[in-house]
C-alpha cells in the first residue's frame, strides 16, 4: 500500500511543526513544552526530508541524535 500523498508534502509537515508549536504555548507543564517544541523540530526535519524527495533525491539516512531518548536509554 502507498504512502498518504501528503507524507511526500513539505508543506504539511511545516504546518503540523507550526500547530505543534502553537500548541506547546498552551501547556503548563514546562516538560511537556520542551517534548512539544522536540516534536515540532521532528516535524521540521521531515518537512526537509520530503522537499528532497520532491526534488528527485534520496534523502540522507537519518542519525539516531535525540537527547530526549539518550536520556532514557541511558536511565536517567
Amino acid at each position: 500500500m502507498p504512502p498518504p500523498r501528503n507524507t511526500n508534502d513539505p508543506n504539511h509537515w511545516r504546518d503540523r511543526a507550526a500547530q505543534m508549536r502553537a500548541l506547546a504555548l498552551t501547556m503548563k507543564d514546562p516538560e511537556t513544552v520542551i517534548l512539544m517544541n522536540d516534536l515540532a523540530d521532528d516535524y521540521d526535519r521531515l518537512a526537509d526530508r520530503a522537499a528532497i524527495r520532491a526534488n528527485g533525491r534520496k534523502p540522507p539516512a537519518l542519525k539516531a541524535n535525540h537527547t530526549r531518548g539518550a536520556a532514557e536509554q541511558s536511565g536517567g
